[in-house]
């Protein structure tokens, strides 16, 4: 017990060190992701990579990746500011609302070793929320990404089992079911009196767990069914996803790939089991693999495809660290103020 507790010191200490070098983080990122692309294109050979890097590009495709990434922006700005008012929730500053966004998704260059849904939740802390209010619409916060992201994984395979937009086999369409039973059972734990009891039970870890994840639950449904008072928050997730999927069309576009937007939605719903702002350091290497192989599974050869997801996280998380770094002292400070707050509360 007494070196397990040392150990988790260890590791805490180690975490707090990480979060005031970013630039190591950024460093150990950026050969996570070196290393990868190295080894994927000795896969599929890399004479083959670089006659396709050197080949005639629309280079006007770039700037639709930057416009993706900008309108993702935007979209998830209005969502936190929704998120933060839901259930009679506290307003947050249209200029916090963007610092939050741009140091969220500049990942571990502005943010803590959690990933970017860590500054959500000072910024929620700032904003006059409890620690547990907080943590539950950080919670809502990311099931919010996945109920909106699966829905549409839910019509692109409708129209893909139907041949409406393209074709694919039952492997690729039917799993799309499984959202169905999903979404049933959040409907179901957030009816009014069934969560009322689930969020009121506080004893034991993982009853504290189920709370906080069901009240996060309700504020996503708080939000879906008060379209006239929070209808712009989840415009605005929808406008996330929506840029940052556009920003991987522009990509294949730009090296010649074709998919279709309901295949597309699909490869890149796989290759997100997590996004990159629940995961360290945005997830270098491990989202590089996994939408790949995604778009390989989809019917994009695997050269195209390893060269469109480089170009694509050049957009969707190396360029977001350069604003993310510029904010570092404004970081600095929402931190310092998060931690007086959570000392007094």
């Amino acid at each position: 017990m007494r070196t397990a507790r040392r150990l988790g010191a260890h590791i805490r200490g180690g975490y707090l060190w990480l979060e005031d070098k970013p630039l190591v983080v950024v460093v150990v990122a950026a050969g996570a992701t070196l290393a990868v692309a190295a080894v994927l294109a000795s896969y599929t050979g890399f004479p083959h990579v670089w006659r396709l890097v050197h080949a005639r590009h629309n280079w006007p495709w770039l700037l639709g990746c930057l416009g993706g990434e900008l309108v993702a922006y935007a979209g998830y700005v209005f969502t936190l500011r929704d998120m933060a008012r839901v259930d009679a929730g506290n307003d947050l500053a249209l200029g916090t609302s963007a610092k939050t966004v741009v140091a969220g998704f500049g990942v571990f260059a502005a943010t803590r070793s959690s990933g970017g849904f860590a500054v959500d939740y000072w910024a929620f802390r700032e904003a006059g929320s409890s620690r547990r209010d907080a943590v539950r619409r950080v919670v809502g916060l990311g099931l919010l990404e996945y109920v909106v992201l699966s829905i549409a994984a839910l019509v692109a395979s409708f129209l893909l089992y139907f041949d409406l937009d393209g074709g694919a086999g039952d492997t690729v369409t039917l799993p799309g079911l499984l959202i169905v039973p999903a979404l049933a059972l959040g409907l179901w734990l957030t009816s009014p009196d069934r969560a009322r009891r689930l969020i009121h039970r506080r004893s034991g870890v993982v009853t504290r767990l189920v709370s906080d994840t069901v009240a996060g639950a309700v504020t996503v449904r708080q939000l879906f069914t008060s379209p006239r008072a929070h209808g712009l928050g989840v415009l605005g997730n929808v406008l996330y996803w929506a840029g940052d999927m556009f920003c991987l069309w522009a990509a294949l576009q730009f090296v010649g790939a074709e998919l279709s937007a309901s295949k597309l939605i699909l490869a890149y719903s796989g290759g997100y089991v997590l996004t990159r702002r629940a995961l360290p350091a945005g997830g270098a290497g491990f989202v590089e693999v996994a939408l790949t192989i995604a778009l390989v599974g989809m019917g994009v050869r695997f050269t195209p495809a390893l060269v469109a997801v480089l170009v694509y996280r050049l957009f969707n998380f190396w360029l977001p660290i350069v604003p993310a770094l510029a904010l570092m002292p404004a970081i600095r400070d929402l931190r310092e103020r998060f931690h007086r707050a959570e000392q007094t509360a």
